[in-house]
């Protein structure tokens, strides 16, 4: 009788599920630590997406001006203009993590305070990016629109010869 040969099967790694990764690109939510504890980092929801965006147009007006050059920021160019609206930038972040602005103010951590921002961008900046592509095809929008038209109203029609009351 032959013998068999004893050793290791080694089975290849089953393939990933196509779709696994859905809910997390649907809906990232980021683990972070803030303050020696983990809060959950979140993409806004419809509603809230709509709520903060009044709030959040002078962050946007900056987004916005920056993709108007053309090119895609660099980081520092949005670190730059996060510090121009640090206050509601704070507000958009604490939303995001379920925290207060205080909570975020008492950071202590330089480190953690810098993950937390990457993970919120993370999270949410597709949402201003959309908020900034629809501006912008708006914008071009009414500009076709706007291309075959006249942007002043003509003037009147001359006026028709009249009769000359003296006969001339």
């Amino acid at each position: 009788m032959a013998r068999r040969k004893r050793g290791v099967i080694k089975a290849s790694e089953p393939a990933a599920v196509e779709g696994a990764d859905d809910l997390q690109v649907l809906h990232p939510n980021l683990a972070a630590d803030l303050n020696g504890r983990q809060v959950m980092v979140r993409e806004y929801g419809f509603v809230e997406g709509l709520q903060l965006q009044a709030e959040l147009q002078p962050f946007l007006n900056g987004l916005y001006e920056l993709a108007q050059a053309g090119t895609t920021p660099s980081l520092d160019e949005i670190l730059v203009l996060i510090g121009r609206h640090t206050d509601i930038v704070m507000g958009a972040m604490a939303i995001s993590a379920d925290v207060t602005v205080d909570e975020l103010k008492g950071l202590k951590s330089q480190i953690e305070g810098r993950t937390l921002l990457m993970k919120w961008w993370t999270a949410n900046g597709p949402f201003f990016w959309r908020c900034v592509h629809d501006r912008i095809l708006g914008e071009r929008e009414l500009a076709k629109r706007r291309g075959g038209q006249i942007s002043t109203p003509s003037s009147s029609a001359p006026a028709t010869e009249t009769s000359n009351p003296s006969g001339e």
